[in-house]
């Protein structure tokens, strides 16, 4: 009787895993495991659906399932069944009834381990397998609590969806080639492959999972170049010859193909930088991976990536501020509000205003107020900043046609939003007037003369809002060509000049 083997993880999957680095690919083996096809038998049965329909005969069904590529046939039975019309049920192709017992045990213990999910498969079981996660609710500047109940793991199957930031969500399911639920997000042909892995989108999000991660491959055979490509380009190791491959695959291998099993991880090691972890199925066969899983169980210590690690991803977005690295920040921060001042803080490109502003980062009532603070000394006044404004702040000056009328907008918002609320933030008003006073002049009317009234008549010290407007805007109205700006001019003077009740805390 064969001895039972033991299995235990490398020192770099525990790493990444403690980091917050690890990723898990899924492929198509696992799903076997619970009863769903192959790729073969998937594409029989997509041809069998039209066969059913009406659109294929016997004949044609057996010569199209006989055409010895798989994603030839699929690419034109799928063909064939947008052009006829026939909806193909992929939820009976890919699910049977009841999946298979190891199947489900090895989802479970994938489950337990919550890394965040990368998977090629189009099915359900990975979605479903283990109990519902706990989701955390992060308050601003806080540290995360339980939520009251528990929530579903997240799963993202559209191509919009992709992005870096979720990399970072533990637990997380990214179907990458879609999901049976939406038909259209499935990457199924020839046509489908081509489209799906020329988007940038798909590009970024598999060049930062390769660059920044730590990936275990899991039922994925590596048969498609496309992903191979990323590892490839992505891997230090290769480039220079003196790290360890960081990236993982699980392979099945029988006692009697020492040899091949050899030349195979010489292959993937020297060509792809990739480390093969052999596993014997002489024993189980391919039910052996779950006691790799089971050996692994109590080794693999995944935890959530840290804060400093969070900030370094928002590092690297910022730097190269694509479109697709702006939705990722943006989607990172919005899951974890409390690096929203990080974030802001950290910008200087005005590329960003159009996203800030999309999201809301500029809205009224995120006004801060001052705080009331009682001490030894007495009362004093706290008054908060605004990272969103000093942002604006920064690129204000450089703001010109639709940007700088929107940021004049703002401002307004801002100062009218406050007086309804009775807010009176000296930070906040010389923040308004740093911007006002930078802004092109065409887009400044007398009436935001008039709102500097309100900055200037506040209970507290104004002497930075008045230097900021009368060094700063006055000389600019005054060198103007244009007469309406002198009486702007004249206007500012005027509020500048304005007698204030003495007795006011400052």
């Amino acid at each position: 009787m064969l001895e039972a083997p033991t299995y235990l993880p490398s020192q770099i999957l525990k790493d990444a895993a403690k980091h917050g680095e690890l990723v898990v690919f899924v492929g198509a083996g696992a799903s076997m495991l619970c009863g769903s096809p192959d790729w073969r038998g998937f594409a029989s049965q997509v041809v069998g659906a039209l066969e059913k329909g009406g659109v294929l005969s016997f004949l044609e069904a057996e010569q199209l399932r006989g055409l010895g590529d798989s994603r030839r046939t699929l690419s034109i039975a799928m063909a064939l069944a947008k052009e006829k019309g026939i909806e193909i049920d992929f939820d009976s192709i890919l699910h049977p009834a009841k999946p298979a017992a190891i199947g489900s045990e090895l989802y479970e213990l994938l489950s337990g381990l919550r890394p965040v999910f990368v998977t090629t498969n189009y099915d359900k079981w990975l979605d479903e397998a283990g109990p519902e996660d706990f989701s955390t609710e992060v308050k601003v500047g806080g540290e995360a609590e339980p939520a009251k109940g528990p929530g579903k793991r997240p799963k993202y199957y559209l191509r919009e969806h992709l992005s870096s930031a979720l990399l970072t969500e533990r637990g997380a399911v990214i179907h990458l080639h879609g999901s049976y639920k939406a038909q259209s997000s499935m990457v199924v042909s020839l046509k489908d492959y081509i489209a799906h892995y020329a988007d940038p989108r798909v590009q970024a999000f598999l060049s930062a999972m390769f660059k920044n991660h730590t990936v275990l491959f899991v039922g994925y055979g590596l048969a498609e170049l496309e992903v191979l490509d990323h590892i490839i380009r992505s891997n230090e190791s290769l480039r220079t010859g003196t790290a360890e491959p960081r990236h993982f695959l699980l392979y099945a291998h029988r006692s009697t193909e020492s040899v091949q099993t050899r030349f195979i991880e010489q292959f993937f090691r020297d060509q792809c930088g990739v480390c093969v972890v052999p596993y014997c199925i002489d024993a189980k066969g391919h039910q052996e991976v779950v006691e790799v899983f089971k050996g692994w169980k109590s080794e693999l210590d995944v935890r959530d990536p840290t804060t400093l690690d969070l900030q370094s991803h928002l590092d690297l977005c910022i730097a190269s501020p694509t479109t697709v690295n702006r939705e990722a920040a943006l989607r990172l921060v919005r899951s974890r509000p409390e690096l929203a001042s990080y974030f802001v803080n950290s910008l200087k490109d005005a590329v960003w205003f159009g996203d800030l502003d999309n999201a809301g980062f500029f809205d009224p009532e995120y006004s801060p107020t001052v705080k009331v603070v009682e001490s030894e000394r007495g009362t004093m006044y706290q008054a908060e900043g605004w990272p969103a404004l000093r942002y604006v702040e920064q690129i204000a000056a450089s703001a010109q046609g639709d940007q700088a009328s929107r940021i004049a907008g703002i401002v307004r918002a801002i100062s009218s939003d406050a007086q309804l609320r009775g807010l009176d933030n000296w930070r906040t008003w010389w923040s308004l007037a740093t911007v006002l006073s930078q802004l092109p002049l065409e887009v400044l009317t007398d009436l935001d003369v008039d709102m500097i009234r309100f900055w200037l008549a506040g209970r507290f010290e104004s002497n930075m809002v008045g230097h900021e407007l009368g060094a700063k805007l006055l000389p600019r109205l005054l060198d103007s060509s244009e007469p309406a700006n002198w009486h702007r001019a004249l206007l500012l003077v005027d509020a500048l000049s304005m007698i204030r009740l003495t007795g006011e805390p400052s």
